[in-house]
């Protein structure tokens, strides 16, 4: 309700409160039961203290100009006047009758309201009865005035004042200070407590308390809590009795529930939910969802996911943790052919560097050998004169000393010179070569069949499924993306047993083949150790929150998510989350990593390929020989 909307409104309630002016008044009991100041300053202490933006003053009379008299609805007004004019606070006065009739269901438009009760006379109880079955009581801050004969506990006997609802009485003790009370009920059928708020007189003013709500509410007393579980191993598992009955749980969750048990001094009472829950054509919800709408639950303690169409029909707590979704296939059995394998570990520049040395050796001895014999000094091997090779003889033999091979002694003391240079730098690049080639090899590189959602759909060949009945579901069901829109209808739905936990569609990706499963990060991290296959992630489709969810206007979420935030700000939460769900969990391996066929697949054709072309020369050779000799007989 913007400011325009409400000063409207406020002036059309004065108006009709207005037409009764005329009327001469007559005897009745005085609607306000304190002095004109102490309204005026309790009231504005308490905006001021929760800075309310608008206060409603509920008279409790719908004739108020035919019972009180001028002077008495002339202070009112002049109330009303000294917050709406001087103080700059919208207020309006009104009773229960008309507020129901004019506000009624719009109530919630007005942010931050201050309803404040002029009196307890016997009218204004019923009409304030009547309208707390129907109104969020914790919405707005109540604050009612009562004489010094009424007890608190008969005047709001019927009324459920809910854990959560600020709701201050105040009375006047002995030395006229106004002493105020704040009241509630921890549940239902549970009695009125109620503890010191603060105080109000004419000397020190409103002092109020320094301490937060759930700070002073921090203790439910035992109250009993009902949870709705769901058997998720490892992460959160039912316990039962021997009637089969579930007692508790254990797992992440089950650690949390037992520190907020601890914290809130209370008891839960565990059921078991099939599902998580989802929204069915019908536009009613299953599983631990319908729990909490129909009232069999006040607390789901499992993983939900933040959604908008469950923002609609329940509350979640403080997020616990976020994570990444996304889909995981198991990883495929074979390698790649790396067809570069056995040039990858040196770079170009090195081969080039090599070759290169290579052809200026072959030159260097072929330029020592040609100089020898000009000059006429050949040395003789065991009597035998020397003689040298051709230049394409020491090509191949320099490379052979690169390949690990060695060399025909020179009798040359510079050629020995060069056989010595070349071959200690062929034992340092054969040594590093190989290093990096076993390096190399050792990594395994497997191929992936697709990375994202649009290839897993092109492809074909792999089913897809998310966990039944879960938010994975509806979130395929009701996304307006193209393509997971379309893995929607043509693959999900075809699937008519899906996985009921994660841990059974991890298994089915492990156990059936091409089996796609859509889930969390820390999921798959924490489950990898207890299903038989490597798993391997696809792209990221979203990130989510995770809570735990309570009904719409339950009493306790605001002192629960009180705890987590005490749980978090300690580290307490984050110690566990490193515990039950650490991402560094990985698959141990044990034993040495064995070298795939693939991995020698291009050395093996290498070998092929030159004996292929080995053999095509001899047999040219053969042929040429042949028809020279049949020449050398025909002449």
């Amino acid at each position: 309700m913007t400011s325009f909307q409400f000063r409207t409104t406020l002036l059309l309630i004065l108006c009709s409160s207005c037409v009764y002016l005329d009327i001469l008044p007559v005897e009745a009991e005085s609607i306000l039961i304190r002095p004109y100041y102490v309204y005026e300053n309790l009231i504005k202490g308490v905006h001021d203290y929760f800075n309310n933006t608008c206060i409603i003053l509920f008279h409790g009379s719908s004739k108020l100009r035919e019972e009180q008299g001028l002077q008495e609805m002339d202070e009112l007004l002049t109330l009303q006047t000294q917050f709406s004019k001087y103080f700059h606070i919208r207020t309006v006065i009104m009773d229960f009758h008309m507020f129901k009739n004019r506000v009624e269901k719009t109530y919630h438009h007005i942010k931050r309201p201050l309803f404040v009760l002029l009196n307890d006379f016997e009218k204004i109880k019923e009409q304030f009865v009547s309208v707390s079955k129907w109104i969020t009581m914790a919405y707005p801050t109540w604050l009612l005035f009562l004489r010094d004969e009424t007890r608190f506990e008969e005047f709001l006997s019927d009324v459920y004042i809910p854990f959560d609802c600020v709701f201050m009485v105040a009375q006047r003790d002995s030395q006229g200070t106004e002493i105020i009370q704040d009241v509630y009920r921890i549940g239902k059928e549970d009695y009125l407590r109620s503890m010191t708020f603060g105080m109000w007189n004419a000397s020190h003013g409103f002092q109020g308390p320094f301490l937060g709500l759930y700070q002073r509410r921090h203790d439910l007393h035992g109250h009993n809590i009902r949870v709705a579980a769901i058997n998720d191993p490892p992460i959160s598992r039912i316990f039962r009795d021997e009637t089969g009955q579930p007692f508790g749980i254990s797992g992440f969750f089950g650690e949390v529930i037992q520190l907020l048990q601890k914290a809130m001094n209370c008891t839960f009472s565990y059921k078991e939910a099939d599902t998580w829950g989802v929204q069915l054509l019908n536009g009613t919800w299953t599983g631990s969802i319908r729990m909490l709408i129909e009232d069999e639950a006040d607390l789901v303690a499992t993983e939900m996911m933040m959604s908008s169409d469950r923002l609609e029909v329940l509350k979640f707590t403080t997020p616990i943790y976020t994570s990444k979704c996304r889909v995981y296939i198991r990883r495929p059995d074979t390698t790649a052919v790396k067809w570069n394998a056995y040039l990858a570990p040196f770079a170009w520049n090195i081969w080039n560097v090599i070759a290169l040395t290579i052809v200026i050796v072959t030159l260097t001895i072929a330029g020592i050998d040609a100089f020898s014999r000009r000059v006429e000094w050949l040395p003789s091997i065991n009597g035998r004169p020397y003689s040298s090779n051709d230049l394409f003889d020491i090509l191949f033999h320099v490379f052979g000393v690169f390949c690990g091979q060695g060399m025909d002694p020179s009798l040359l003391d510079p050629t020995r010179m060069v056989h010595l240079s070349v071959h200690l730098t062929a034992v340092v690049v054969i040594a590093a070569y190989s290093a990096a080639l076993i390096s190399y090899l050792a990594i395994k590189t497997f191929v992936m069949p697709f990375t994202t959602m649009e290839g897993l759909l092109e492809d074909g060949t792999y089913r897809f499924a998310v966990t039944a009945n879960s938010a994975d579901y509806s979130f395929f069901q009701n996304t307006t993306d193209n393509v997971l829109r379309i893995m929607f209808e043509e693959l999900l739905t075809k699937e008519t047993d899906l996985p009921v936990n994660y841990f059974d569609g991890l298994e089915r990706v492990c156990r059936e083949k091409n089996y796609a499963f859509m889930t969390l990060d820390n999921m798959a991290s924490l489950l990898q150790e207890k299903v038989d296959c490597t798993l391997e992630p696809l792209d990221v489709i979203m990130q989510t929150t995770i809570a735990m969810a309570m009904p719409f206007q339950s009493p306790y979420r605001g002192i629960i998510d009180t705890n987590i935030l005490l749980l978090r700000d300690s580290g307490i939460l984050q110690r566990l989350l490193k515990i039950e769900w650490s991402n560094e969990i990985r698959r141990t391996k044990k034993g040495w990593s064995s070298v795939e066929l693939e991995d020698a697949a291009p050395l093996l054709l290498f070998l092929l390929a030159a004996y292929a072309i080995t053999s095509l020369l001899l047999l040219m050779e053969r042929l040429i020989y042949r028809n020279r000799k049949q020449r050398s007989k025909t002449n």
